[in-house]
């Protein structure tokens, strides 16, 4: 999208912010939107030209798949024009069902545009791109799910006119085949796993993986993209160390645009370009961990007691006193091109006992699960890629964590004796 078709936007989401009690846009949320907004009309694969209220109009949708088996996560993406602003009150909805056995599934708040920039934003004149990766149980047992979308405005649904289906005030978009995978099929697929050597001499925090330390340590495969496992957009990968101490977690990110404005601690880093650790150590899925760290050296952390609870972030006031060290191969928040940077991370044993019980220092041959992720805010729209591919969309399944195998010292390394050269963030790396 040009610059001028940028700042149209911009001012259309900061005037929604400013007319309304809707909660504002962040910078970097309202250039996330600008993907998904435009003054152009799009051109759907299928058409609809369905009205709800006589304020939006579902000009149709794609989908990229024609069968849709249970376990495997379709994407759908809808085109809404705005023909007037929908209302502070009004809300997107998805249902999936099943015809036969009466199964529902609610997809209302699924997809980036839904929570970056709902109806409750729109303008006349818009058209907005609405992308739901939509991920079907294992144990869907029908035949076929009908897919219906609409909107709401104060609880209510919006009456639709002109769809060529529609019950109860919802749009039947489409029917999609359900069939069931043969049993080979079902087989859980595995996950990738590397060995975490223990290290006599810490590495030192500077971001850079040359430290002699570092050369022990196994390289983990190339992050790839998150939902199904293909090659990433972008090349990212990891090193991990431990001693009685500290996890070591080092990573390279190719990036040819740094954006990372934000400042505070706890700040929301994952909206630009940031590293992302979750940690689950005895792997039951309950009691896991989220650190994550920008190119400008920021500090996120959080824990959670089940999956994504408490809503929304988990105990963010949690504080892991990790320690990082980062460079940045280029100048963060500006136009020119960049090349990448590294994040080192050292995470006390500690921070995995939040009740301070004492420190949970692995031992040799146990194994814990872990996923490490890169989020990337690229020229015109949001990207991720992954360690461990996760068959939704979705950051927090913990059943599909890698696994990091905690091996004894190798060969003899040579480090620098140097007391303690761990530093804070913000310290100076």
């Amino acid at each position: 999208m040009s610059a001028r078709g940028l700042s149209f936007i911009a001012c259309l989401v900061m005037a929604a912010a400013c007319t309304s009690d809707v909660e504002p846009l962040t910078p970097a949320q309202r250039e996330a939107v600008s993907a998904y907004v435009s003054k152009e009309p799009p051109s759907p694969m299928r058409r609809l030209d369905a009205e709800l209220g006589h304020r939006v109009k579902l000009l149709g949708y794609d989908l990229d798949r024609a069968r849709w088996r249970p376990g495997e996560t379709m994407r759908v993406t809808w085109y809404w024009h705005v023909l007037a602003p929908p209302g502070e009150d009004s809300a997107l909805f998805t249902h999936i069902e099943d015809p036969v056995a009466e199964r529902s599934l609610r997809q209302d708040g699924n997809g980036t545009l839904r929570w970056l920039y709902g109806p409750e934003h729109w303008r006349a004149g818009q058209f907005v791109r609405d992308v739901q990766d939509i991920h079907l149980p294992e144990d869907w047992t029908g035949d076929s799910a009908d897919v219906y979308v609409g909107i709401t405005r104060g609880g209510l649904r919006m009456r639709v006119v002109g769809a060529a289906s529609h019950v109860d005030d919802r749009v039947l978009a489409v029917t999609v085949p359900t069939p069931r995978a043969h049993e080979s099929d079902r087989e859980p697929r595995s996950v990738p796993r590397v060995a975490v050597v223990q290290t006599k001499d810490p590495p030192r925090l500077d971001g850079s993986l040359l430290d002699p330390a570092w050369s022990a340590a196994d390289t983990t495969a190339p992050f790839v993209e998150t939902r199904q496992g293909g090659p990433a957009s972008f090349a990212a990968s990891a090193k991990l160390l431990w001693d009685k101490r500290y996890l070591y977690v080092g990573v390279e990110v190719q990036d040819a645009l740094l954006r990372s404005g934000h400042t505070r601690r706890d700040a929301h880093l994952w909206e630009q370009d940031c590293v992302e650790l979750m940690v689950d150590p005895d792997g039951d899925g309950r009691g896991y961990f989220e650190i994550q760290v920008s190119p400008r050296g920021v500090v996120f952390d959080t824990r959670y007691d089940t999956r994504r609870m408490p809503k929304p972030f988990g105990h963010v006031d949690w504080d892991s006193k990790t320690r990082v060290g980062v460079s940045a191969r280029g100048e963060l928040d500006d136009r020119a091109a960049d090349a990448g940077y590294t994040v080192e991370i050292a995470i006390p044993w500690q921070a995995f006992s939040p009740e301070g019980e004492g420190a949970s220092t692995p031992a040799i041959g146990d194994e814990w699960r872990a996923n490490l992720y890169v989020m990337d805010l690229a020229q015109e729209h949001q990207r991720a890629a992954a360690w461990s591919p996760l068959g939704i969309g979705d950051f927090h399944v913990p059943q599909r964590f890698g696994i990091l195998a905690f091996e004894g010292p190798a060969e003899d390394v040579q480090g620098t004796n140097v007391g303690d050269r761990l530093q804070r963030p913000g310290g100076g790396h």
